[in-house]
């Protein structure tokens, strides 16, 4: 049966967790028209892993390494029906996801819907800590028009973004690597309505340490700052604003006895000086 609907993964160095991604979809209540991965030049098993499913699913490998919203619009550009799915390669979906989303787009005058990501292997600190502080999903009551759609897991009706095609040039939707928040500003400003499910599940497959979870979260903070460009004094704000957090937290931590993550919190606080001074040196000359 035609379900209108298509779904893409974004991979990069996804050989951890694309497997289990994957087979969330192909056992999915509502199986999608098309299941295509954007392999972005990886350079570990990712490729490999996704021949042994070449049957089920196409696949489009980057020449070399071009970041997600490049391949987010490769997808977009290659997906012909009218609903477009994308989930992340380190996402699992739970069985009626498609169905689940569909349903609620279907019919609505809403241009795109996301649902609700837990993290699931929380008894790592550091993705304890992700799961409190970097939260993919907006609490337990449906929402429309949020903040903004996890770029993590989301359905687009394609037939509602027509306006795109006049108002740039290019024809891509999505600019940035902030893709979530860039795309999502864009609609509200065009009048577009956008939906949070809190009924609809799925599961971050991430498993942090305390680089990765740094690099993570500072590029959080990065796009959702809008991009703004560099200088020292701006540097110096982010780093007291970081610090002001960190005591904040850890203050908060130890009324609740999070102890553990007290420990995080430092750990990120100096990742992220480092990071951030980092990027300075290296873009103070642009």
């Amino acid at each position: 049966m035609n379900s209108n609907i298509s779904i893409y993964i974004p991979a990069y160095n996804a050989e951890k967790t694309i497997e289990k991604s994957l087979n969330s979809i192909l056992n999915q209540s509502i199986k999608p028209d098309k299941i295509l991965i954007i392999n972005d030049h990886s350079t570990d098993a990712t490729l490999e892993i996704l021949n042994k499913y070449k049957d089920k699913i196409s696949i489009i490998n980057n020449p070399k390494n071009m970041g997600v919203s490049y391949s987010m619009n490769v997808a977009n550009k290659y997906l012909t029906s009218r609903y477009v799915a994308k989930i992340d390669a380190d996402v699992e979906l739970e069985n009626h996801w498609i169905e689940k989303l569909l349903t609620k787009i279907k019919g609505k005058n809403f241009v795109m819907i996301g649902g609700k990501m837990y993290e699931k292997y929380i008894d790592n600190p550091f993705n304890f800590w992700r799961s409190q502080r970097l939260k993919q999903n907006w609490g337990e009551n449906d929402i429309i028009n949020p903040n903004f759609i996890f770029g993590c897991n989301n359905i687009l009706d394609t037939t509602k973004i027509d306006i795109i095609k006049k108002y740039r040039i290019d024809n891509n939707y999505f600019k940035t690597n902030g893709e979530d928040i860039e795309i999502c500003n864009f609609f509200k400003k065009n009048n577009l309505n956008t939906f949070y499910d809190s009924q609809t599940v799925c599961y971050h497959l991430q498993d942090d340490d305390g680089k990765s979870l740094s690099n993570r979260y500072w590029r959080y903070l990065y796009y959702g700052d809008g991009l703004k460009k560099r200088n020292f004094f701006k540097t110096i704000k982010n780093i007291i604003r970081q610090i002001k957090k960190t005591l904040k937290w850890t203050i908060e931590d130890i009324i609740k006895l999070n102890f553990k993550l007290v420990i995080v919190n430092f750990i990120i606080l100096f990742y992220f000086i480092n990071i951030d001074f980092k990027f300075y040196l290296q873009n103070r000359n642009d």
